[in-house]
């Protein structure tokens, strides 16, 4: 089987944790990495790197559900992991909430600092287990999802997360337009560390990367046995799947330290979202979800749409010094494609399609690789039996 020839075409979080988890099933696979946009350029790059199933369709839950607990496991044991030096470098980090008690701070943490006493948890109180989180630059903080489509009903995804609940009637003063909320743990990933990680650990397995543009599955397919399709909005040209859309997002990242909770309020019905979510070097203030607007530019508008309505939300962000904005364009599609085409090109070569994962490409990413992995095992053990 390593005779054979794989190409992943992407490098955002959806090529690489593909070809990272070929690697895995099928250790000493010939595998390249086409791309013509490398991290930190990719759409991934901008990502805000947090675990929520956002902008899926809850027709195709049962999948979601299971592509989603694989990544959520995978990520925390990776924040847990015995390889501090590799789990650091990856930029995981866990976002944690001890409401009332204390917040838990990184290990490089300055205590000689005076700090908000009841807000701490001094060094010789720490258990291992926190100590060993501090290592990772885990952080113990609340998050609030005020999103309408959840006064009602939970979410499909609520068992996957940590400590949801429903949202107690002072919380929900924070927020009086809606009739409810969801409170829940969750992870985040500083996608620009990990996007890196990921390249780094899939070269040093012999992987090969070559930088090129794609613009038919047909111009590599006399070269592979197989292809593994991640090109995420792009699959609307390469494959002239009308099912795919873009969905524009605009954000601004701000410097504001003093951000501890992360805050999600989503309203389906008018197509608006707002979203204020801490990260390892900066906050992300969003946000746009405008179907088939295809324009990669800072609109103005938007951008001031946006910090207004984040100031709603939490007026101390007017103290925020703002680093810059950012857009990008989420692969919106009816329902993820994650399958083997029917069809099988002339020279032989086979294609696996994994794209379409609209906003939740990070919170997807892993589950899927790993169902593409399997794909890929089947796909060139059948080939090999035709010997």
């Amino acid at each position: 089987m390593n005779r054979r020839k794989i190409c992943v075409i992407g490098a955002g979080v959806i090529g690489l944790s593909s070809a990272v988890r070929i690697q895995d099933k099928i250790p000493g696979i010939d595998i390249t990495i086409i791309a013509d946009t490398f991290s930190p350029h990719t759409t991934s790059d901008g990502s805000a790197g947090f675990w929520e199933p956002h902008l899926v369709n809850p027709d195709q839950s049962e999948e979601i559900r299971k592509w989603g607990q694989a990544t959520f496991d995978y990520l925390l044991d990776l924040v847990q992991s015995q390889n501090m030096p590799g789990s650091i470098n990856s930029g995981i980090m866990l976002f944690w909430f001890d409401y009332f008690t204390h917040v838990l701070v990184p290990a490089w943490y300055d205590f000689s600092i005076e700090h908000d006493d009841q807000m701490l948890v001094p060094r010789n109180e720490l258990n291992t287990t926190t100590r060993y989180l501090c290592c990772f630059g885990a952080q113990l903080v609340s998050g609030y999802d005020f999103s309408i489509e959840h006064d009602d009903q939970d979410p499909f995804w609520k068992d996957q997360v940590i400590a949801y609940r429903r949202l107690e009637q002072k919380e929900r003063k924070l927020h009086p337009k809606n009739k409810g909320g969801i409170f829940y743990t969750s992870l985040v990933i500083d996608v620009k560390s990990y996007l890196p990680w990921l390249m780094e650990k899939f070269k040093s397995r012999g992987g090969k990367v070559q930088f090129g543009t794609i613009s038919s599955v047909n111009e590599i397919s006399d070269k592979f046995d197989l292809v593994i399709n991640c090109v995420g909005v792009r699959a609307f040209q390469l494959l002239n799947d009308q099912d795919v859309k873009p969905i524009r997002g605009q954000i601004i990242r701000v410097s504001a330290p003093w951000i501890k909770h992360f805050y999600v309020d989503f309203d389906r019905t008018e197509g608006t979202e707002r979203y204020i979510l801490p990260g390892r070097d900066y906050v992300i203030l969003g946000g746009t979800g405008q179907e088939g607007n295809w324009s990669t530019d800072i609109n103005q508008q938007d951008k001031d749409k946006i910090w207004e309505s984040c100031l709603n939300l939490v007026p101390s962000l007017k103290n925020a010094q703002k680093i810059g904005d950012w857009v990008g364009l989420r692969p919106g599609r009816t329902k993820v494609r994650l399958e083997i085409e029917e069809k099988r090109r002339s020279s032989g070569c086979m294609v696996i399609h994994n794209y379409g994962h609209s906003g939740a490409g990070v919170t997807l990413h892993w589950g899927c690789a790993g169902n593409v992995a399997e794909l890929a095992h089947a796909v060139l053990t059948t080939l090999s039996s035709r010997l």
